[in-house]
């Protein structure tokens, strides 16, 4: 599971394929830390390449709670994010 998020994270996330990307992100569920951590990290690519549409993961809730608040720790810490979109990211954090 983590090496076919990963191949998607590095040949996929592009405007061709993005719709479906988000589509199958969220549906992806598995109990290991990798796998779990993989799926954050692609989240966080589509969010640096194309954050209006990957945003909308965050919202819509669709994310399991770990995935959901490890993306935003992993755009926080990008350098590629505006201050202003790393600063409402973090009010969209799950205590």
């Amino acid at each position: 599971m983590r090496f076919a998020v990963v191949c998607m994270l590095d040949f996929f996330i592009n405007e061709n394929f993005l719709d479906r990307i988000l589509e199958l992100l969220p549906q992806i569920s598995h109990k290991g830390y990798y796998v779990k951590m993989a799926v954050a990290w692609a989240v966080s690519i589509c969010y640096i390449k194309f954050p209006e549409k990957t945003e909308r993961l965050f919202w819509e809730n669709c994310l399991e709670d770990f995935t959901h608040n490890k993306a935003i720790q992993k755009i926080r810490e990008s350098c590629r994010v505006p201050k202003e979109d790393k600063e409402r990211l973090d009010t969209l954090k799950r205590r």
